[in-house]
């Protein structure tokens, strides 16, 4: 239930947020000479770097995560920043003409794509404090409760969650880093509303800096788009929401940004000194660093969206050198270039990180025609809409639009490419390092077609407006103008309708068609067991509601996540229970090594789930079985909380 207090937390929670987001970002760009809507574009990523360098430094530093440390990093920041204004390596004011400056409309349509993006799905969560019920939302809640307990949150160290052992190993923790620094009523609430910023904000901002480097100087585009990506649903909104992956929502919401400040300096104003240009190489190398530490293949789409640009500049180059007569130069630049970018894709490929992504498969593969026709119409994979469909339909038009800018195309060609070779289940392999996942490559699609599309809208609504805006057309005008405001008010209310139906899905507490990791009677039992439970530990199946125990109560856990490298004790005791259930004794006449198990572990109590989130066959004889002389100290729905006897 909302209350008052509620609202005025989240309010100041999102308000304190949007300030540990933009602020140090902001501050360090502005010192180096990047100004105006490419500041606030690019600001969340270089924040995310900040964050996720001063992390790994006070864990090293033997500090605890806080904010005393992010202040630390910022400030260091700042100075590096100083550093290079000494250098004189920063980005000077010019002459050149700023395309599109930001209006009052154009900031109004921004905070209005800002709220269709997120009201739709605060309505459908019901409250920030809700479960939202997904696999990888628990992940990142164990993840936080993790950097509570160890004041660490380094990406060094941050992958023991999925080690049974709890030994350091490499995850990307900028985005946990973020979201551990603000103050929380509770760990649901906390990841709601880091979500909501992280994959709203900066994703508006983002595409709409995007819009004015692929169609410069065009206001109504800026508009335009601002509103559209506040509609499409294939969003990192969507991604958080609909499959909890968090971090990844988040980092591609920051690509647009980098994007556009990468492609402001590689094509319409480029640095002219070589201390600017060394400045500029620095500044985006760090905000890829915080797509990277964010999520990596965020980097890597920064990477693929920038390829067709930089062909495109790279030719160019080599007609000039060619017509000046360089033509060594013209010949072995390229090839250089070729060979480097070979190299970096080939070791990439094999890649301990390559090896993290590439085994997974994908929701199943579509025939061929359907794949292509997902790509063709924008119907993507991603909590699919008319809506979506509608908005970037147009890409290729928009791409034809801008063709004195061939790269734009380019651009399009790339990202149809990706989510072509995911929809199809990735024969060649190109869309391995995203997981072979059409709802990730949804979003990358989405960066580049949601502003063609809207140019395409544009220019057709151009056309409209050229043939009814003649002397005696007045009833033409009023009747077009009632379309048009029809059509985009039930474009509005159609995609919120979807968006907040699809989101009360998978935030719901009541059983059903969708899978649940607890529903209401679980909570209430979990919320009045957390605090009587003694000291020891309790063993459940990680797809069960047991996982929240430790993330939301702080409770001991044996397998608080899912997918968890298991330790010689963990396969012992599942090995015992399943065992047991096959009628065999409990205690030491059961297995000689269940007992040395549960006292290694320290397990006291089993929680068992007759429905729960997913089947495990791994771990489902815990849910399964009974243990003689076990005492049901706490019921809740289709859960309970046995405490075992003496072994």
């Amino acid at each position: 239930m909302i209350t008052v207090l509620t609202v005025l937390w989240s309010l100041a929670a999102f308000t304190f947020g949007a300030l540990l987001l933009y602020v140090p970002g902001t501050l360090t760009l502005r010192l180096v000479g990047v100004r105006g809507l490419s500041l606030f574009a690019a600001a969340p990523a270089v924040t995310f770097a900040i964050y996720g360098v001063a992390a790994i430094a006070a864990s090293a530093l033997g500090l605890r995560w806080g904010l005393l440390a992010a202040a630390g990093g910022t400030i260091a920041a700042i100075g590096a920043a100083l550093g290079m204004r000494a250098l004189n390596a920063i980005q000077p004011r010019t002459d050149t003409p700023q395309p599109g400056g930001i209006g009052v409309k154009v900031w109004a349509a921004m905070l209005a794509g800002v709220l269709l993006t997120l009201i739709p799905v605060w309505v459908g969560a019901g409250a920030p404090q809700h479960v939202l019920q997904r696999w990888d939302a628990v992940f990142h809640l164990g993840a936080l409760r993790l950097i509570e307990e160890s004041g660490s949150a380094s990406s060094l160290t941050l992958g023991a969650l999925s080690y049974g052992s709890g030994e350091a190993a490499v995850y990307p923790a900028a985005w946990h880093a973020f979201a551990a620094l603000i103050p929380a009523s509770a760990p649901t609430a906390v990841l709601t509303l880091c979500a909501s910023l992280t994959s709203a904000l900066p994703w508006v901002v983002g595409v709409v800096a995007l819009v004015r480097e692929l169609a410069p100087g065009s206001r109504p585009a800026m508009a335009g788009v601002a509103v559209a990506a506040g509609l499409v649903t294939a969003s990192p909104t969507t991604l958080w929401v609909g499959w909890g992956h968090v971090p990844n929502a988040a980092a591609l919401a920051m690509v647009p940004g980098v994007l556009a400040l990468a492609l402001r300096w590689l094509v319409r104003d480029r640095p002219r000194s070589t201390n600017a240009i060394a400045g500029a190489v620095v500044v985006l190398l760090i905000a890829a660093a915080g797509l990277g530490l964010t999520h990596p293949n965020a980097t890597l789409a920064l990477a693929a969206l920038l390829l067709p640009a930089g062909v495109w500049v790279l030719g160019r180059g080599v007609r000039h050198w060619w017509g000046q007569g360089r033509r060594g130069v013209a010949v072995g630049v390229p090839a250089g270039v070729a060979v480097v970018t070979t190299g970096l894709v080939a070791g990439l490929r094999h890649s301990p990180l390559a090896a993290m992504v590439t085994g997974y498969e994908g929701l199943g593969a579509d025939p061929a025609g359907v794949a292509l026709a997902e790509v063709v119409t924008g119907w993507y994979d991603l909590w699919a809409h008319p809506v979506t469909a509608a908005l970037m339909i147009g890409a290729p038009v928009g791409a034809w639009l801008l063709r004195r800018r061939p790269w734009v195309a380019g651009m399009l060609l790339v990202v149809w490419a990706l989510y072509l070779d995911a929809a199809l289940g990735g024969p060649v392999g190109i869309s391995g390092l995203w997981y072979t996942s059409t709802a990730r490559l949804s979003v990358v699609a989405a960066m580049v077609t949601v502003p063609l599309g809207v140019v395409a809208l544009l220019a057709g609504a151009g056309l409209v407006r050229r043939l009814v805006d003649r002397p005696g057309h007045l009833a033409l005008r009023l009747a077009a103008a009632t379309v048009a405001v029809g059509l985009v008010g039930t474009m509005v209310v159609t995609s919120s309708v979807h968006t907040a139906g699809r989101t009360a899905d998978v935030y719901g507490l009541t059983p059903g068609d969708h899978p649940r990791f607890v529903t209401a009677e679980e909570l209430t039992m979990q919320e009045e067991a957390g605090a009587r439970l003694g000291g020891g530990a309790v063993l459940g199946n990680p797809f069960s509601g047991a996982p929240l125990l430790y993330s939301m109560y702080g409770v001991e856990v044996v397998f608080p996540v899912a997918g968890q490298v298991l330790t010689d004790e963990q396969e012992a005791v599942l090995a015992g229970f399943a065992e047991i259930a096959e009628g065999g004794a409990w205690g030491d006449a059961a297995d000689s090594g269940l007992c040395d198990a549960l006292d290694g572990l320290g397990v006291e109590y089993l929680y068992q789930d007759s429905e729960p989130y997913q089947v495990a066959h791994r771990y489902e004889v815990l849910d399964e079985v009974e243990v003689p002389g076990s005492q049901v100290i706490a019921e809740g729905g289709t859960a309970r909380i046995v405490e075992l006897p003496g072994c």
